[in-house]
């Protein structure tokens, strides 16, 4: 039986094998047992269906059930978490694999590591109009790209353009605040975005633009081999509180499979944090992620939050020769499964 066949059973018996899992798994036990962890946690953006199996997860109790008083802030961008976590103000975060495998290199004495992969195909892509006359990356040469500062599709531009022989230099980057990327496209101010689909989609449709009128160009249709966003916490937790670590793997990996089953109720969670939120336009972007993102070929033959490790040494190694880095990180430097075994 396939995983995706698997997941599917366990969701339609979810409220009978709740309970039951539980008590075999003693998690309801052992959370009674142990006084509750605060964990200041960092999203990777603003509220919305990008982080909204976190906020699901919180809602639904999955984090009290490990033990775990959780605090979600939203963030400033996937690379920004890196920064968060490193910096001390946060334990924990959602947050891009790749600024990850660069932070280790350049300090391998404050290293973080990923423990669970949700963004199995990295939503790391150029996005344009085609009326600007913009049908293949080449066109984009001698072009205005809109990006903000510490968008990870900016920052991994030039792998994008090695993979596809790009003249990078032929292209203006104009960084651009995040609110105002898609509006600046749809004003023709700038002739692509650097962008993740799963947030610029909805936000362009909202300003009128048919999605047949939208060209996507994602960094992985060209070969680069990248993962992306997943949940990131310190070298550090993982020694001194593995307990900690098993505990958010695994509420965030509930929280997950819920989103996957209902991704309504997950944008509805979201309406509790923001009153302005668009239940409609966030259940959208969730399905959009669901099935571009998160339910992948690979996730179906290895599991929700895993990865595959020639991949990854692949992809690090890609990370290394287009950033100049000193130090190649190892997979287990960068990524820790052990995890995954208790879900």
């Amino acid at each position: 039986m396939s995983y995706l066949s698997r997941l599917t059973i366990f969701i339609q018996r979810a409220p009978i094998l709740t309970g039951l899992w539980l008590i075999l798994s003693g998690v309801g036990f052992s959370s009674l047992a142990r006084a509750d962890t605060a964990i200041d946690f960092t999203a990777n953006w603003a509220f919305d269906a990008s982080n909204a199996p976190f906020i699901l997860a919180e809602e639904r109790g999955y984090f009290s059930d490990e033990g775990i008083r959780i605090t979600i802030d939203s963030g400033e961008g996937s690379s920004a978490v890196i920064s968060r976590i490193a910096g001390g103000s946060y334990d924990a975060g959602f947050g891009d694999i790749n600024t990850l495998i660069e932070f280790n290199s350049q300090y391998p004495d404050n290293p973080q590591k990923m423990v669970y992969m949700i963004y199995n195909r990295p939503p790391l892509a150029i996005m344009a109009l085609k009326e600007s006359g913009i049908t293949t990356p080449q066109d984009l040469e001698g072009r205005k790209i809109g990006a903000p500062v510490n968008d990870s599709a900016y920052r991994m531009f030039p792998l994008f353009a090695e993979a596809t022989g790009l003249d990078a230099s032929s292209i203006t980057f104009e960084n651009i605040s995040p609110n105002l990327r898609e509006a600046m496209l749809v004003r023709g101010q700038v002739d692509a975005i650097a962008a993740f689909p799963p947030s610029a989609l909805p936000n362009l449709l909202n300003l009128g633009v048919s999605e047949d009128d939208i060209e996507i160009f994602y960094y992985t249709d060209v070969g680069i081999p990248l993962y992306s966003n997943g949940l990131i916490v310190t070298e550090r937790l993982i020694e001194q509180s593995p307990d900690v670590v098993q505990g958010l793997v695994r509420a965030t990996h509930r929280g997950l499979l819920d989103s996957i089953e209902d991704p309504r109720a997950a944008a509805e969670a979201l309406r509790k944090r923001d009153s302005l939120i668009d239940v409609d336009m966030e259940e959208r972007r969730m399905q959009f992620l669901i099935d571009n993102q998160i339910v992948t070929p690979e996730v179906k033959a290895l599991g929700l939050g895993a990865v595959n490790p020639e991949r990854l040494a692949d992809s690090i190694d890609v990370i290394v020769q287009t950033l100049g880095l000193d130090n190649t990180p190892t997979p287990v430097q960068v990524f820790d499964d052990q995890f995954l075994s208790g879900l």
